[in-house]
């Protein structure tokens, strides 16, 4: 069954425990965090392998899972040219963003 929000207590109750759940009452109010991350990708340019860095800027907001990308910068132009123009490579640094930050909460909701 869906949670309820108990006023009295602040916090989220599951119907079927009636136990407040603290980590999704404090999950809802959290603010956006602004975090950096580097990523290596290993891509084709004119028939070669290469390596590039990506360094991503963006604002995550637990409360309702999205990311808002500020900034991203690229160790060189072939590289820009291959992620940009390729929607697929998109979609696959951005769910390795989500998954990566959905396992860092998942771990800090344990303390």
């Amino acid at each position: 069954m869906p949670d309820a929000v108990d006023s009295n207590v602040n916090a989220l109750l599951d119907r079927s425990m009636r136990r407040p759940n603290k980590n999704a009452a404090r999950r809802k109010n959290n603010a956006l965090l602004t975090l950096t991350d580097m990523i290596f990708l290993r891509y084709d340019s004119e028939g070669r392998s290469k390596t590039g860095t990506i360094i991503v800027e963006y604002e995550y907001s637990s409360s309702n899972c999205s990311i808002n990308y500020l900034n991203v910068q690229y160790s060189d132009p072939q590289l820009s040219r291959h992620v940009e123009g390729n929607p697929r490579v998109l979609r696959n640094i951005d769910s390795y963003l989500r998954n990566k930050l959905l396992k860092l909460e998942h771990k800090f909701s344990y303390f």
